[in-house]
């Protein structure tokens, strides 16, 4: 099984001494490309950064097609637990389904998450044929045109797949429902940021989001420019720059409470 290039986990060591790890998901259909300079810049404040990639993605999209969603999780939560081992306050930053598995993630493992970054989460889809029909079209068509490279930003791309297996969507549906319901389980601090517009994930997902958890510590920030691949869009240094701010805010709480 052969990787796309750059597909490949992001694993960046700042050493023993570094105050934190943060835990980068990517998305749907999409690999740790996606999400590389969110990772990278966080490297440069000084933190340890992993970015697992998702069975079934970065290779081919009939890959993906043979896994479902607990495939997904139980591969972001073998790479928390990699990054609880240092010893260090672990935070899970999450762009798309990369989100609504960091807020899974949350929701299972409690203060064990130091703190929550989602970018464009999704929980939810508003369109008909994604609400209704996928888990029967699923039986009959195995794919559908793919959703990537949602982005502004002129002769940008997302590596990701051209076509999206219905099998795999109708399993993130599913993860969707329970994603939704468990939110009040979530009480860490938690930023989301969502882009002004999105032609993949409907704006109103963050909403919910921000809405359905019970954190004491809740922040959102609007990216103007982008659309739904922030990461790699015009507002990606925006977004980096709340991301390090919640992550530095979050270890001096943290310091201050010790």
């Amino acid at each position: 099984m052969s990787v796309l290039s750059g597909a490949e986990a992001i694993h960046l060591d700042a050493g023993a001494d570094a105050p934190a790890t943060i835990v980068v998901c990517h998305g749907f259909t999409g690999t740790p490309a996606s999400v590389r300079p969110w990772a990278e810049y966080m490297h440069t404040c000084g933190y340890n950064v992993m970015a697992p990639r998702l069975p079934g993605h970065g290779t081919r999209w009939q890959d993906l097609a043979t896994t479902r969603w607990p495939d997904w999780y139980g591969e972001l939560e073998n790479a928390f637990d990699d990054a609880l081992r240092r010893g260090r306050p672990v935070f899970v930053f999450g762009h798309s389904m990369g989100g609504t598995l960091v807020l899974r993630l949350a929701e299972q493992r409690g203060d064990e998450v130091a703190g929550i970054a989602v970018c464009n989460p999704s929980v939810f889809d508003p369109r008909f044929a994604v609400r209704y029909l996928v888990p029967y079209l699923r039986l009959a068509v195995r794919s559908v045109p793919g959703i990537g490279s949602d982005i502004a930003k002129p002769e940008t791309f997302e590596t990701s797949y051209p076509r999206v297996p219905l099998a795999a969507l109708n399993s993130l549906r599913q993860l969707w429902t329970i994603t939704r319901e468990d939110l009040p389980r979530i009480t860490q601090p938690i930023t989301v940021i969502h882009s002004a517009t999105d032609h993949i994930v409907d704006p109103r997902n963050s909403r919910i989001v921000l809405d359905g958890v019970r954190s004491s510590e809740v922040s959102e920030h609007l990216l103007p420019r982008s659309y739904h691949v922030a990461t790699l869009d015009y507002d990606a240094p925006q977004l980096h720059e709340q991301s390090a701010e919640f992550v530095a805010a979050r270890l001096a709480a943290l310091e201050e409470a010790s």
